[in-house]
């Protein structure tokens, strides 16, 4: 036990000092599921608002799903001392470490120490409270060292078996490429300037569309992410459900269900990101729905991207992240 002790010791130490020495790349493979996060904290430390800040940070809801899901799992809290190897195998380890010696609250990232792919953030703070402050007001950056890793671990595993088809028509019809994972197949629709792509499940499915529009230069920067709402609604009533009459689909009219997220800068171009929900008038289905939209004033166009999730039995979280992580790979 006491050799386990050092040996963890010594890894934190090495993290946390930010000293070049890496440890030898794992080879075993991750254990759980994507958006697993064990966190490692003594169990004294743990207690009270600092357990509150890192649930806040990790399972708050994930904006634009139809059924509440956490941004992240927290799997366990784990003392250092009782943490098993099973413990760290997991794809996210957040490893929270008081130490009065240090002046302020820092974080390190490091990337697969126990396991393959993933990743470990440890946070340094000089007491709780500084810990638990640091937390909260990094909150977003935390997340997107996490989701980074998910979505690198995602679009890697998509890239080894792609619709190769697919991705030459994206290319053809938007002047982009972009990853099309394999198993997808064309719809017909009839709006000629629609692209629709289908991964069909017996309980499940889940859907890329893509377009080009105008753009109306007129209009501020917020008001022109709003109004391709109207573009987007357009391209989805042109699309109907099998056996029930009358029925297209649309966007929700449940205000609470939009989300507007500005200004993500993504392999050179900037997007707005829209979340949320579809439905289908005259019909019970509907689902998640995540928007990427690119206004290029230059040539007068705006660039959807649309990742839509039919699973109405199923969490819908890594579903609609494996898809929206397919925009990274946009160029």
């Amino acid at each position: 036990m006491k050799r386990f002790i050092m040996l963890f010791a010594l890894v934190a130490s090495i993290i946390m000092s930010g000293c070049t020495i890496k440890p030898a790349p794992a080879k075993k493979t991750t254990a759980g599921q994507p958006y697993d996060v064990v966190v490692v904290c003594a169990d004294d430390k743990w207690r009270g608002d600092l357990s509150y800040a890192v649930c806040d940070l990790l399972e708050e809801p994930l904006p634009g799903l139809t059924r509440p899901q956490g941004y992240f799992n927290i799997v366990k809290q784990v003392s250092p001392e009782r943490a098993t190897d099973i413990d760290k195998m997991y794809p996210n380890l957040l490893v929270l470490s008081v130490n009065p010696a240090v002046s302020e609250a820092t974080y390190s990232v490091a990337k697969n120490i126990y396991a393959r792919p993933q990743t470990v953030i440890t946070v340094t703070a000089p007491s709780v409270p500084a810990a638990q402050e640091f937390i909260a007001a990094a909150t977003d950056t935390l997340r997107e060292e996490f989701e980074r890793g998910e979505r690198s671990n995602s679009n890697n595993y998509y890239a080894q078996g792609p619709a190769e088809q697919l991705m030459a028509d994206f290319k053809e019809h938007l002047g982009v490429e972009m990853l099309i994972p394999a198993n997808f197949f064309k719809a017909t629709t009839r709006e000629k300037e629609l692209l629709w792509y289908i991964r069909d499940y017996p309980s499940r499915a889940q859907y890329i569309f893509a377009f080009k529009t105008p753009c109306e230069p007129m209009l501020s920067e917020e008001m022109q992410a709003f109004s391709s709402l109207n573009d987007i609604n357009r391209m989805f009533s042109t699309i109907s459900s099998k056996g029930a009459d009358g029925s297209y689909m649309r966007i929700s009219t449940e205000p609470e269900s939009l989300s507007l997220r500005k200004g993500i800068e993504i392999n050179g171009r900037t997007w707005n990101e829209i979340r949320g929900w579809w439905e289908v008038a005259n019909d019970f289905m509907g689902g998640p729905f995540v928007a990427f939209e690119n206004i290029d004033k230059a040539s007068g166009e705006i660039m959807v991207v649309v990742f839509g999730l039919y699973a109405p039995e199923d969490p819908q979280r890594n579903l609609l992240r494996e898809l929206e992580h397919l925009i990274y790979t946009l160029k």
